[in-house]
């Protein structure tokens, strides 16, 4: 019994003893940790130089192309039609496969284009003429069908002005809608007259004269009104008109008129009305000549009288004594005198 009671004492003993060598091992010296933090900073603050040093001295490669796969088509089914049940006109513009709606007309008031139009509202009120009076969508269909901004033509108000009109084809040419009263002819250019007036632009070409190198609408003003030959040439009298003028000049071609051919005496008598006068009642043979069996050339310049007479008709003793016809005819219009 005695035996068994010293083991359990000598047993707790040495638990004791194992249990403070176990703390003792456990417990962590603080100067330890210190030294032992010191070394180990010192160990990996070369480790960190080395590490930025490799960074620094690294020489980047470049990236590799990377290959890739195209990406496969997608096969899609078309959209199924929808069936509209409403009823009503006009038609709306056409998409891909999907059936056009159809919707109800809203009437549209003159002030609803000026929201968006607001510049073409000034112009005709500026200069619209009698563009003024009419809405907008006298011109412009409120809804026109299939999404078209249909204009309709100037015939449907204008006749086709082949009575007043040089017969240009695009109305737009000269007059713009919005403000059809300015408006600048003159830009025109002559290949829009030519057109329609080929021949005159091939007359022209063939017998080139300074008319050859002017813009048509130089001499043609708007509707026909025509310029006269005075406002570029000065007229040989007062009292000759544009018809005058062009009795004896074609104006595509005034370098091709014979003007001495068939130019009856009365154009010349509208300017010298005297020396017709004095032709008709000289009762010599000048009384039956035409104008232009003595003025011949251009412009009506005078004729020598030797061109019909020869010094044989009064003698050498005449003509010594009278060497200039005129001395004794100085007015060939009447010889009488």
């Amino acid at each position: 019994m005695e035996k068994k009671h010293n083991i359990l004492i000598y047993g707790f003993i040495a638990l004791i003893f194992l249990i403070v060598f176990i703390m003792s091992r456990v417990q962590k010296d603080p100067e330890a940790e210190v030294q032992k933090a010191s070394i180990e900073e010192a160990e990996i603050v070369p480790t960190k130089k080395i590490q930025m040093e490799a960074v620094v001295k690294h020489d980047p490669k470049p990236v590799a192309e990377v290959e890739t796969e195209p990406v496969a088509e997608v096969e899609t089914e078309p959209v199924a039609e929808v069936e509209i049940t409403v009823k009503a006109d006009p038609e709306s513009a056409p998409t891909s496969e999907v059936k056009p709606a159809e919707f109800d007309i809203v009437p549209l008031e003159d002030q609803d284009c000026t929201k968006c139009h607001p510049y073409a509202v000034k112009d005709i009120n500026e200069r619209g003429g009698l563009h003024q009076s009419i809405g907008c969508s006298e011109c412009h269909l409120e809804h026109p069908p299939l999404g078209k901004n249909s204009i309709p033509t100037c015939e449907m108000c204008h006749d086709s002005g082949d009575a007043t009109h040089y017969n240009i084809k695009n109305c737009n040419a000269c007059h713009y809608p919005h403000y059809p009263t300015e408006m600048e002819f003159g830009e025109i250019d002559s290949a829009a007259c030519l057109s329609c007036h080929s021949a005159q632009g091939k007359e022209m070409e063939a017998k080139p004269s300074e008319h050859a190198g002017l813009n048509c609408t130089e001499c043609h003003m708007v509707h026909r009104e025509w310029a006269e030959c005075a406002d570029c040439h000065t007229p040989h009298a007062e009292e000759m008109t544009h018809a005058d003028c062009l009795a004896c000049h074609k104006p595509h071609s005034p370098k091709a008129v014979n003007y001495a051919d068939g130019i009856p005496n009365n154009y010349c008598a509208c300017c010298h009305e005297d020396v017709g006068n004095a032709l008709a009642s000289s009762k010599k043979a000048h009384s039956e000549m035409g104008c232009i069996e003595c003025h011949e050339s251009e412009h009506m310049a005078v004729t020598q009288c030797d061109g019909c007479h020869n010094a044989d008709l009064h003698g050498i003793s005449m003509h010594e004594r009278y060497p200039l016809c005129l001395d004794c005819h100085n007015n060939p219009h009447a010889l009488a005198e």
